[in-house]
């Protein structure tokens, strides 16, 4: 419980990215609404996620709030990587950190807290990727729909930052390339789309479907915990399909397995892109109270799932295509 008291964290600032060797500043500042001055000390402290260790930067802010005003306390003395545990000298190291400001009086009472509205990401810049197995074999596709049963594992780092220290956006993206190869059946009124499986001869396709946990399904609307479970049954229209909407129609765009594109049809656009993962502090569409960022990553590694629906209309061959996953930046 916060003792009664008008002395109030005002405003905060503090980088979105901060490297180990770099200065990074931590603005504060503090409002007095009494008629006396008032002596505060703002303990800046990180909460590393993932491992719940919380850092006290060191030394800590202090100041006189004078009466009635608003006092700034600035912390720049230095790297991250030389802001330490207040008890056993531990540096700051990489990882990505919650920040909170506490404010106590000069008993050691506390006043006030904020938190901070962005997670401060430590780090040197690195990106890389990694997917196994490199080469996939479907086997015999039955007909119907089919989820090939060995997960797809994709390892990857991203410490991306741009000239403002913050977040550069990135997205690790999937789709297939077969615009080179894929010739369609000579006389058709439409030219089916080359995303998939192709023939040996170039003439038909069969469609690929991909699913990892951002496509979900929520389990409170479904039932079906797939953090537990596993990837959603694919003979489940609901999944499949979308789920049903009041005029008997279906909404594809929540659907859980999703069309994997070709690049053919991909353009500048994020949405023509089917994306895995991804981060971009400019992109609202994921932003909710427990998720600021709008970030949809997931920690690494992560897999993802292949499915097929051969219909009655498949021609029999074999069919192979290349599928790409990218890690891309602007």
């Amino acid at each position: 419980m916060l003792a009664a008291s008008s002395v109030k964290i005002f405003s905060v600032s503090y980088p979105h990215d901060a490297h180990p060797t770099d200065s990074a500043s931590f603005d504060v500042m503090v409002q007095n609404n009494t008629s006396t001055s008032q002596f505060a000390e703002v303990d800046i402290t990180l909460t590393k996620l993932g491992t719940g260790q919380e850092i006290t930067l060191v030394p800590v802010l202090t100041g006189t709030v004078p009466a009635k005003g608003i006092l700034r306390l600035k912390k720049a003395d230095g790297a991250i990587s030389t802001y330490s545990l207040a008890t056993n000298a531990v540096p700051v190291g990489p990882g990505t950190y919650t920040v909170s400001f506490p404010v106590f009086d000069g008993n050691g009472i506390k006043l006030d807290q904020v938190l901070g509205p962005y997670p401060l990401r430590v780090g040197t810049e690195e990106e890389s990727l990694n997917v196994a197995p490199g080469i996939i074999n479907l086997g015999l596709l039955p007909p119907g729909r089919y989820m090939y049963p060995i997960p797809v594992e994709v390892r990857w780092t991203a410490f991306l930052t741009n000239r403002q220290n913050m977040d550069q956006p990135f997205t690790i993206r999937i789709y297939t390339d077969n615009a080179a190869r894929f010739q369609g059946v000579q006389g058709a009124l439409h030219k089916t789309s080359p995303a998939g499986l192709i023939s040996s001869d170039g003439k038909y396709v069969i469609p690929l479907r991909v699913w990892n946990l951002n496509y979900g399904p929520d389990s409170q609307e479904t039932g079906w915990d797939a953090k537990l479970a596993g990837p959603p049954p694919v003979d489940e229209d609901d999944t499949w399909l979308g789920p049903p909407l009041i005029e008997g129609k279906r909404n594809t765009d929540a659907s859980s397995w999703v069309r994997i594109p070709d690049f053919s049809e991909m353009n500048a656009s994020p949405a023509s892109w089917r994306r895995l993962i991804g981060q971009d502090p400019t992109d609202t569409r994921y932003v909710t109270e427990s998720n600021p960022t709008g970030d949809f990553t997931l920690k690494s590694p992560f897999t993802f799932y292949l499915a097929t629906e051969v219909g009655p209309t498949a021609v029999e061959g074999q069919y192979s295509t290349t599928l790409v996953v990218e890690l891309w930046s602007p």
